[in-house]
């Protein structure tokens, strides 16, 4: 099946770069990442799958969500932001419980 859909310049241009960083300069990539979104939109809107990355409770949701603004750093650099980052989310889980 197929579906045609005609997308702001700009969207698409952001949309193409990401499915290949994301699933390679191969055949497939666009298909794959475009699955994927519709995935996650559908799952999100029936209710189906997890609200947000952090209601989901997988470690590596939440490293995904929270890192996704991160941008050209080193990987000790990266290492010390997930430090970081979740020390912040571990707080606010301990604060929620009492």
């Amino acid at each position: 099946m197929g579906i045609k859909v005609e997308l702001d310049e700009q969207l698409e241009r952001e949309f193409r770069q990401l499915a290949m960083k994301k699933f390679g300069y191969s055949k497939g990539s666009i298909k794959k990442a475009t699955e994927t979104a519709i995935r996650q939109w559908t799952e999100t809107v029936s209710g189906a799958g997890p609200k947000s990355a952090r209601e989901s409770g997988s470690a590596v949701d939440l490293l995904t969500g929270l890192l996704k603004n991160t941008k050209h750093k080193t990987s000790v650099e990266e290492q010390h932001e997930i430090g970081k980052l979740w020390t912040k989310v571990a707080t606010e889980q301990r604060r929620r419980r009492k």
